[in-house]
């Protein structure tokens, strides 16, 4: 016989089973009422009855997923950055260059092919050095936008491991009469 057979004829024959047998068997609980009301408040939030604990309605968790989704999204966010890098390079890079070109006699030399070779190289090298520090953010986020991106599902797991942890439900069978 299949378990499906076995199943469906024990259903039907197990009340009448117990009605020769004696009492039914009870179903009960160890937790008081405070107790069975905390669970019940629990199961609400897990199931979404509850913003309470949901982290992503925090201001602080959105203002930094904000930022970190920034630094991969938006180029004016690296500006910011790159700023104080262009204007070193405006305000010392060039003329400190120019200075050294200009010293070298001949007063053209602003104009030479060495000197705008020169500023090219500098100018190449502010390129890298910024690209540098936009890969190295990016990279150092990444632990950090993920572990965002994972927070809210911690915290949903958090709140259903503790729902669903052992019980103290008790089961007292039935007398036999």
């Amino acid at each position: 016989m299949d378990p499906a057979s076995i199943t469906a004829i024990m259903s039907v024959l197990g009340p009448v089973l117990q009605a020769f047998t004696g009492q039914q068997g009870q179903m009960s609980s160890t937790y008081n009422k405070g107790q069975l009301s905390f669970l019940d408040d629990l199961m609400q939030k897990i199931k979404g009855g509850s913003n309470q604990g949901d982290i992503t309605q925090n201001q602080n968790y959105q203002q930094g997923q904000d930022w970190l989704q920034s630094m991969f999204n938006d180029q004016d966010f690296f500006n910011q950055f790159e700023a104080p890098m262009q204007r070193q390079f405006q305000e010392n890079t060039i003329p400190d260059l120019a200075n050294r070109f200009a010293s070298m006699g001949s007063g053209g030399s602003l104009g030479s092919t060495a000197f705008r070779n020169q500023l090219g190289r500098e100018g190449s090298n502010l390129q890298t050095n910024i690209a540098a520090m936009r890969g190295g953010m990016q990279q150092q986020a990444i632990p950090q936008l993920m572990g965002y991106a994972q927070q809210p599902t911690q915290n949903w797991m958090q709140q259903a491991q503790t729902a669903l942890s052992p019980t103290q439900n008790v089961y007292q069978p039935g007398l036999l009469g």
